[in-house]
Parts: structure tokens; C-alpha cells; sequence
């Protein structure tokens, strides 16, 4: 079970312009996440929103939690 994670994040904004990026480490996808919103976003429900409003992140593979565990604090 040699099996790299596959984690899917879309990164969206409210002008439409969207992105889904793949990783293999979860490292690799939190950096990219929080890089576009912030390392504490308003957490939704399945969605992550940056504090301008502008931003939003969406993840599959992973719990979204784990991309921003300083959203939690």
C-alpha cells in the first residue's frame, strides 16, 4: 500500500475564476490552501472562506479541518 494520498483542493472566488489543484501530501495542500485564504478562514459548512470575502476553498480526501487546524484556536 504504496499509495501516494490523493487530496483535491478547488480554490474559487467570487469572480468566478476557479482552480483544482491535486496533492500528494497533506503539507502540499495546506500551503496552497491557506496561501489563497488565510491560515484562519470562516469555516462553513464543507468550505473554507477567506476574511475579505473573496476567496473560497473546497477539499476532498481530507477533512477540511485539517488544511486550517489554527481555525479551530
Amino acid at each position: 500500500m504504496n499509495d501516494p494520498t490523493d487530496i483535491q483542493v478547488r480554490y474559487s472566488t467570487v469572480d468566478r475564476h476557479s482552480e483544482t489543484k491535486r496533492f500528494a501530501t497533506l503539507e502540499a495542500a495546506r500551503e496552497y490552501a491557506q496561501y489563497w485564504v488565510g491560515p484562519s478562514p470562516e469555516i462553513g459548512c464543507g468550505y473554507a472562506i477567506s476574511g475579505d470575502g473573496i476567496g473560497k476553498i473546497e477539499v476532498s480526501g481530507i477533512p477540511l479541518a485539517t488544511l486550517f487546524p489554527e481555525a479551530g484556536r
